[in-house]
């Protein structure tokens, strides 16, 4: 099976999915990902559901429409979150590390922020007045063809250009970039921090290293920007410190989240790591 950093590496959006069925072994482990205790790192955790599209049309009346996104998925997952002001992070760090176990099983995916009915989702997930949906995601074997919109030309691509390492990440201060070395496990991590998917591609992280601290901050883009049901950078964000933790684990190294803003720069501050 694969490695947790070579899933990332290898993890892309799939639009267009197979119209083959998941066995039911394969939903059994795909449950178990979803009832994993999987607690984002300010410590909440969302709860997810796998939602085979027929089924609930026929016994909740619901469609699942995804606006044209994405064609002949039949799985879906979705999940909630108490709302708080990191709801986003702490939903997105435990999504993705669920979609990095689908990747490992050759299943494909791809984040929906703002294209689908959420309504549909509040029926089945049963959601309080207090809860949120962030995202969901298809999930299932990709097909041979590209959908029709990504013939047209019409998706905006989640990662094929990448920013350079040294424009993400910094030393001591927002002046003095990192420079990539592959003999360094932390800038392994960063670098599967690189690759996490992000809205519109903006890859919104930066990380400033300080001594043993490796401080997340967001970079706002108006382009993106907040909607009134979820803010996709912080979910952007919670998908990079997933893939950091990910690769962390991975390679053995031990360390803690933790709220330690050195107040540097004019970023918006996320998280710590303390290695």
């Amino acid at each position: 099976m694969l490695g947790y950093i070579e899933a990332i590496n290898l993890r892309r959006s799939i639009r267009n999915y197979s119209k083959k069925q998941l066995d039911s072994k394969l939903i059994e482990k795909i449950n178990s990902f979803l009832k994993a205790p999987n607690i984002g790192p300010f410590g909440n955790k969302p709860r997810f559901i796998l939602i085979e599209k027929p089924e609930a049309r026929k016994q909740e009346k619901v469609r699942l429409g995804t606006y044209g996104f994405i064609d002949n998925a039949a799985y879906f997952i979705g999940g909630c979150i108490e709302k708080f002001e990191f709801s986003e992070v702490d939903y997105a760090y435990s999504l993705q590390r669920i979609i990095i176990e689908l990747t490992r099983l050759n299943l494909g995916t791809c984040w929906i922020g703002g294209s689908f009915n959420r309504k549909d989702y509040q029926k089945l997930l049963k959601t309080q007045e207090n809860e949120v949906i962030p995202c969901i995601t298809p999930l299932g074997y990709k097909a041979s063809k590209k959908s029709l919109r990504e013939r047209l030309g019409l998706v905006l691509t989640d990662g094929s250009l990448r920013k350079d390492f040294n424009t993400l990440f910094f030393e001591n201060d927002f002046e003095s970039p990192l420079i990539f070395n592959p003999n360094e496990s932390y800038h392994l991590a960063l670098e599967a921090v690189r690759k996490a998917p992000s809205a519109v591609n903006k890859q919104p992280w930066r990380v400033l290293k300080i001594e043993n601290k490796y401080h997340f901050y967001l970079k706002r883009d108006s382009v993106v920007g907040k909607t009134k049901t979820s803010d996709l950078q912080k979910v952007d964000m919670g998908i990079a410190l997933a893939n950091f933790k990910l690769a962390l684990e991975e390679l053995n190294i031990q360390g803690k989240w933790h709220i330690a803003d050195p107040n540097i720069g004019d970023l918006e501050y996320i998280i710590t790591w303390i290695a």
